[in-house]
């Protein structure tokens, strides 16, 4: 027969009471569900905050970006293989195949990369990491330049000394002064600055603004076949970034003669492909903050089994009293099963406050971001009152069970 309301408020006002009976042997009873529900929380408002703040941050590199690099990020695990480092490497017929024979596709940027400071003057940077590209870079990864402008497709082809760069490099050459116009020397090699890019923030706590753009061609003229040519691609429109994705796959297939038998030897993926290898990551977190809060969750439904049943000795005269006047074996059931939910149920709140607490600090004093949906919440508290519950089915059973003449004479 269903339990109605009335009874379920009346037996959770005795649980309460009861609570307020014994404070600290009830804190020392839910402590551990405290602990449990308290990481979970802390945890979870930590890792949502960092979800959505690397959503937000991979939306600022271009949502809709192709890479095309020799493999995927994420495809190996311990020592980098050989057969991944050797793999063939792009060559500029590539790019200029994938702009002309696929459809879906807006533009192709080559990208072809090296490593080396920049200096102007008595001013010098660390060591940076040089991009080469082609202005098609600027649409490919939705740059923009504040100041000067962007190199031409003319200076890529005449492989000019030229470069554009991020906001970073020029606080530190140029910190009182226009830097377009200027003879810096990246390496040994003198280029001249035709752009500032505008100011682009972090991405994984790392700043972006320390970029540096020069034509791809100049950094072959410089280093030839040491380094590699990749490409990063745009689509016409976002919903044709699946179709974009198919046609670079089957023509690099078929410029590179991999058989229809074989998988291909390089690896197109976007920024989805990041977040999906970053939620990877995050859910061993989740893995270990689960088998954290089991434990502490476990230890409290244990002290919450032990302590009912001390409740049930204790209460022995009371529930024969009850028995007597009229209460049925349900009832005893339900008012000490809902004590027991009661009980791990406000160590279930006080976790919730004092986790969503502890990442709210974290947020407030470290770069960490934090976020709890509201599911965390609800289902933080359900899990505490369910251990409540379940924990003390045994007890409830065996006071419901008392024989009332019995319990009546219990001393």
């Amino acid at each position: 027969m269903p339990l109605y309301l009335d009874e379920t408020v009346e037996a959770t006002k005795m649980a309460i009471s009861a609570l307020r009976a014994n404070k600290m042997r009830s804190f020392l009873t839910i402590l551990g569900v405290i602990i449990g529900v308290t990481t979970v929380m802390g945890m979870v408002s930590l890792i949502e905050g960092l979800n959505k703040g690397m959503m937000r941050q991979l939306a600022s590199l271009g949502s809709d970006t192709i890479h095309i690099r020799k493999f995927k990020p994420g495809v190996f695990v311990g020592e980098f293989p050989d057969s991944l480092r050797h793999r063939k490497a792009f060559t500029e017929e590539d790019v200029k195949a994938v702009m002309s024979f696929c459809p879906s596709v807006k533009e192709v940027a080559p990208l072809n990369f090296t490593e080396a400071k920049l200096k102007y003057g008595s001013n010098e940077t660390r060591t940076m990491f040089i991009i080469g590209s082609a202005p098609a870079l600027s649409v490919t990864n939705e740059l923009s330049v504040s100041q000067g402008r962007f190199f031409t497709e003319t200076e890529v082809d005449h492989r000019a000394q030229v470069c554009v760069l991020g906001q970073d490099i020029l606080s530190t050459l140029f910190p009182h002064a226009n830097a377009v116009g200027k003879l810096i020397r990246i390496g040994n090699a003198p280029y001249t600055v035709v752009g500032e890019l505008e100011t682009m923030g972090k991405f994984l706590g790392q700043t972006r603004d320390d970029m540096v753009v020069v034509p791809y061609t100049t950094l072959f003229k410089k280093y030839g076949k040491d380094i590699d040519l990749y490409m990063n691609a745009k689509p016409t429109s976002p919903d044709k970034l699946d179709a974009a994705i198919d046609e670079i796959t089957e023509l690099l297939r078929r410029r590179r003669g991999i058989p229809s038998n074989k998988s291909e030897d390089f690896g197109i993926f976007t920024n989805e492909t990041l977040m999906d290898l970053y939620h990877k990551i995050t859910g061993a977190f989740y893995l270990v903050m689960i088998v954290i809060s089991s434990i502490g969750l476990l230890v409290g439904g244990i002290g919450v089994m032990n302590i009912m049943l001390v409740s049930v000795r204790e209460r022995t005269r009371e529930i024969g009293l009850r028995k007597a006047i009229g209460a049925r074996k349900k009832d005893i059931l339900w008012q000490f099963l809902v004590e027991a939910g009661t009980l791990t149920g406000t160590g279930g709140i006080l976790g919730i406050i004092i986790g969503l607490s502890i990442g709210k600090l974290i947020d407030l004093a470290t770069p960490l971001p934090s976020a709890v949906p509201l599911w965390a919440i609800i289902l933080g508290f359900s899990f505490s009152v369910g251990v409540g519950m379940f924990f003390g089915i045994y007890p409830a059973v065996k006071a419901a069970s008392l024989d009332p003449v019995e319990a009546l004479r219990y001393e």
